[in-house]
């Protein structure tokens, strides 16, 4: 077993996106706890404590080195109520192996290197002024959202304002890692939704963020008006699975 120090090593050890984004755990100026990652033979896993909310152990690789580096790393993260995240196909098998516990299955997705682009004339970056609006946008639109202005992976946000100044349809740029970017905290006011505002936020969000590296995000499987806006944008879905031991 060899130990990765940071998100470069990680990045040569594998091309899985989700796993080299779980990286940024490793690199100074990570907001929470330092990670760790392993890498054994063509397995790689990386411990990214409170990542997204959750303290994620996130994996890749042949299924058999995978189960045999996560045996010998596991046990060291005792205490931690850790959610081990892959691909779909991976994650089942692995977890059957080791006796985990299939939480959820969603989606990850990537943006296409030939993702169209379309002009967003009505969309800008928001200020820190808006953030009290921002906070108020989320929790009534989407309370269950990943992302809010106080999570110390927000970086900023993108919106579109009411004809007051309001943002009225927002997205945010967050957990960074390097050479990939991370959409979450979408959501539209309710009093606006139909006319297409999100797909114009996540537009823009897209194409700036584009410029900085690849861009990712999760949704839910059964999100089909959010998976068709993804889609219409260029991000292909691959099917991930989050379990416990």
């Amino acid at each position: 077993m060899q130990e990765l120090r940071s998100a470069a090593e990680v990045a040569e050890a594998t091309s899985d996106l989700m796993v080299r984004w779980a990286a940024q755990a490793l690199e100074p100026g990570y907001p929470h706890e330092r990670g760790a990652a392993w890498r054994l033979r063509n397995a790689v896993v990386v411990f990214a404590p409170r990542l997204n909310r959750a303290d994620r152990v996130v994996h890749a690789g042949d299924e058999d080195d995978v189960v045999a580096l996560l045996r010998e790393v596991l046990p060291a993260l005792t205490g931690q109520a850790v959610r081990l995240l892959a691909a779909a196909p991976l994650a089942a098998r692995v977890s059957e192996r080791l006796g985990h516990e299939v939480l959820a299955t969603f989606g990850w997705l990537h943006l296409a290197d030939d993702a169209p682009q379309r002009p967003t004339p009505d969309v800008e970056w928001l200020t820190e002024g808006d953030v009290p609006a921002i906070d108020a946008l989320l929790r009534e639109a989407n309370p269950g959202s990943y992302l809010f202005p106080d999570d110390p992976g927000a970086v900023r946000w993108a919106g579109v304002r009411d004809t007051d100044g309001t943002p009225i349809s927002i997205a945010g740029d967050s957990w960074p890692a390097p050479g990939l970017r991370y959409i979450s905290g979408v959501a539209t006011h309710p009093g606006h939704r139909e006319l297409g505002l999100s797909t114009q936020v996540c537009t823009f969000l897209t194409r700036e963020l584009a410029a900085l590296g690849a861009v990712t995000l999760m949704a839910d499987a059964d999100n089909e008006p959010a998976l068709g806006v993804y889609r219409g944008l260029g991000f292909r879905y691959s099917p991930i699975c989050a379990s416990r031991r």
